[in-house]
């Protein structure tokens, strides 16, 4: 049976809002073991109230990402999710917007485990002293909000914090990379930041990557980075704990 969609109410230009529309429906089923099948063009064109040249230009785009599969005989639906471009920036901020699905943030941080370590371990080596400062002045303030306890400030800090190491590797890929998952990075600390533990814990290891970079110890800092990672996924493990627990009840 097909799925259904309702009205496209614009925020934004039309043809991004169809793709987000369409985009979300697809990421909410991605855990299906059956393709969601989508209305004949049509169809689609009615229940999104838009033209068929736009529906066809977001079509277009959903496809080109993996995510879906448009057959001129057996019509449109979604493929599995092994076949989407997990890296794109849209997925990604598509699928923090539609979860607190542990798993993703599970794999979130499995990628966060492939960029930030090494990323930090190449900072201590090629870190200049602006770089090293804007590090301090994030870790300084990130010590601040912990003292006053104002956690949603904390979240925005430590996207400064982890784009200032990332950046003081000068590699423009880890950058890039980095950037792509800023989004659903936010949304993940914005969980993680509610255990106090684990913010403590954390800011240990923000401290011991802060003065690795200025020994230039390159070891040190790519431990560090990996302890900040595993806090976190420790805490994801005890937000599941909770979820589980809650279902319970």
């Amino acid at each position: 049976m097909a799925t259904s969609f309702d009205k496209i109410r614009p925020p934004e230009t039309l043809h991004s809002c169809v793709t987000r529309t369409l985009g979300l429906q697809l990421i909410q089923a991605g855990g299906a073991t059956k393709p969601v099948v989508l209305p004949n063009e049509e169809q689609l064109c009615l229940q999104l109230g838009v033209s068929r040249s736009i529906l066809r230009e977001s079509l277009k785009v959903l496809a080109d990402k993996g995510m879906l599969e448009v057959r001129p005989r057996s019509g449109m639906r979604s493929r599995p999710r092994e076949f989407w471009n997990l890296l794109d920036p849209d997925i990604l901020a598509w699928s923090a917007e539609v979860n607190c699905d542990v798993n993703f943030l599970r794999d979130l941080c499995e990628v966060r485990l492939a960029i930030e370590p090494t990323a930090a371990g190449f900072a201590a080596v090629r870190a200049t002293e602006d770089d090293i400062k804007a590090v301090e002045e994030c870790l300084a303030q990130r010590e601040a909000v912990i003292a006053a306890a104002d956690y949603e400030s904390l979240v925005s800090i430590d996207l400064q914090f982890h784009a200032a190491v990332v950046g003081a590797s000068h590699n423009p890929i880890f950058r890039h990379l980095y950037g792509s998952i800023r989004e659903p990075f936010r949304m993940s600390l914005a969980y993680t930041t509610r255990f106090g533990w684990a913010v403590t814990l954390g800011l240990t290891a923000h401290r011991k990557l802060v003065d690795a970079l200025k020994r230039h110890d390159a070891m040190a800092a790519r431990a560090a980075a990996d302890k900040i990672v595993g806090y976190a996924m420790l805490a994801i493990e005890q937000l599941d704990h909770n979820q589980n627990e809650a279902k319970k009840a």
